[in-house]
């Protein structure tokens, strides 16, 4: 039996506005514009393939990156590597499984070790800025890729970690497999 949150669609339109501050442009101009802080950051998280990609382009390793191999929906093969920790989960779409949780609360305990850590997600890894707010700590970097307007950058701070966990209050709990 698997435990999953499930996006309801009130809260598909509230996820519309961004988790944090929204850098527009083309790439490789929002995270030109933000490099300095990505660089500064005292853990710095990517969520998606292309926003990974392109931080690695800048020549900078985030701590935790959770990808999924799809953009848009599409399938992805994203240059992606570096040495680092993978743990595998599964997630389907609209949803935030407890595997997921689990795997972000762990990345996070392996990154306080020192190490780097990716979370190689099969479904979707859209929502995964949720609980990698609610488990970085205070200061980290969360960057997520916002579909046809640029990058979103959240600085976590205790406002933001009660945002997500507002949102995950509000999600459809879930049971399903064996």
């Amino acid at each position: 039996m698997m435990l999953l949150f499930k996006l309801t669609p009130e809260l598909r339109k509230e996820l519309k506005n961004p988790l944090g501050l929204i850098v527009r442009g083309d790439i490789p101009e929002p995270y030109l514009r933000v490099r300095r802080e990505l660089e500064r950051a005292p853990y710095l998280v990517t969520v998606g393939d292309v926003v990974t990609e392109n931080v690695l382009r800048l020549g900078i390793k985030p701590h935790l990156a959770v990808y999924d191999h799809k953009t848009q929906r599409k399938e992805y093969t994203p240059d992606i590597e570096f040495d680092a920790v993978v743990l595998t989960v599964k997630n389907p779409p609209g949803t935030i499984t407890k595997a997921l949780l689990n795997a972000v609360k762990k990345g996070f305990e392996l990154v306080e070790r020192g190490r780097r850590v990716y979370i190689k997600v099969d479904g979707e890894e859209d929502l995964a800025a949720i609980p990698a707010v609610l488990y970085a700590p205070y200061g980290s970097i969360v960057l997520y890729g916002q579909p046809g307007e640029g990058v979103v950058l959240i600085k976590v701070t205790p406002k933001c970690k009660l945002r997500c966990g507002r949102l995950m209050s509000k999600m459809e709990v879930v049971h399903y497999g064996d």
